[in-house]
């Protein structure tokens, strides 16, 4: 914040110095020529050359942080149209209403945004211009954390895109994290049906499994997707929370070392989870140590115990 304000103030600043050594200019040849006959021609010149300068200085300010910075967004904002943004502009109305939108998106004006974006996704009758409605809609939520919008953003992708596997993941993980394990487990699957090798959705997958207590399943989605990528950390990670869910203690050391070979982003996180699921029976933790699917774990036993009592 304060970085920002500092540099909102260099501007004034440079003008300020500016002027002053033009002041002092003044007074040094005030006192080298004294006030004579010729001090007004010097005078004259001297608020000519003053004149000239703080025109120049005034017009570099403006460019460096004003102009500049506007052709720089519009130009983000035209390439993001694509190749001929600028001959797109100039004859659809959807088109400039979508470069508004994501033009007010590099600056901030979150509402215009939306508004605009939402009318050039009213006007648009081609798929491909809505998808790309959407995916600036999707960009502008994730933005502001409007999850209730992101969420609709999502579906409307599947909608307009049942066959896209990316666009079918997406959902399947925010249904997840929304807690809708039925509608995750659906689009995760419509993802891997329309492609094999989305692994992304195949390590959501397992965490479906796991946290409804399907560990013969999640077991058979862990061999496919260390099929697909044997060596990325979170395929090891998730079999590390399988083994230490299934309580097999070396096994779930190992993998979790092999996540952390592989470059698992936060190891002391990952070491952290798996000793809290391992030890949670012997010696006390840190409830933030235990992962969701483990709680529901805990749950089921709970509900079974109750049961049987």
């Amino acid at each position: 914040m304060n970085n920002k304000n500092n540099n909102n103030k260099q501007p004034a600043a440079h003008l300020a110095s500016f002027f002053a050594g033009i002041f002092m200019g003044i007074l040094f040849i005030i006192s080298m020529y004294g006030v004579d006959g010729k001090f007004g021609d010097i005078m004259l010149k001297t608020t000519i050359f003053a004149a000239i300068g703080a025109v120049a200085c005034l017009l570099t300010v403006i460019i460096r942080e004003f102009i500049q910075p506007y052709l720089s967004r519009r130009k983000a904002a035209i390439k993001a149209l694509g190749k001929d943004g600028m001959r797109i502009l100039r004859h659809d109305k959807t088109a400039r209403l979508a470069y508004k939108g994501i033009y007010a998106i590099i600056n901030g004006n979150y509402p215009e945004a939306e508004d605009n974006l939402y009318q050039a996704l009213a006007n648009s009758e081609v798929r491909q211009n809505q998808k790309f409605c959407i995916e600036w809609l999707v960009k502008l939520y994730e933005t502001t954390k409007d999850n209730p919008k992101l969420m609709w953003c999502f579906r409307k992708a599947v909608e307009y895109s049942p066959d896209d596997a990316e666009a079918q993941s997406r959902l399947g993980f925010a249904y997840f994290m929304d807690g809708d394990l039925d509608r995750a487990e659906y689009c995760l699957g419509q993802a891997i049906k329309y492609n094999p090798n989305n692994g992304y959705s195949y390590y959501n997958l397992v965490k479906i499994h796991l946290m409804r207590g399907e560990y013969e399943k999640a077991r058979e989605t862990l061999e496919t997707l260390m099929k697909i990528n044997a060596n990325h950390p979170l395929a090891h990670a998730e079999y590390a929370n399988y083994y230490a869910m299934t309580g097999e203690r070396e096994k779930a050391q190992e993998e979790c070392k092999r996540a952390q070979l592989c470059g698992y982003k936060d190891p002391d996180e990952l070491n952290r989870r798996i000793n809290a699921m391992l030890n949670f029976e012997e010696t006390k933790f840190s409830a933030d140590d235990l992962p969701q699917l483990y709680y529901r774990k805990i749950e089921k036993r709970t509900e079974s115990g109750e049961k049987n009592a």
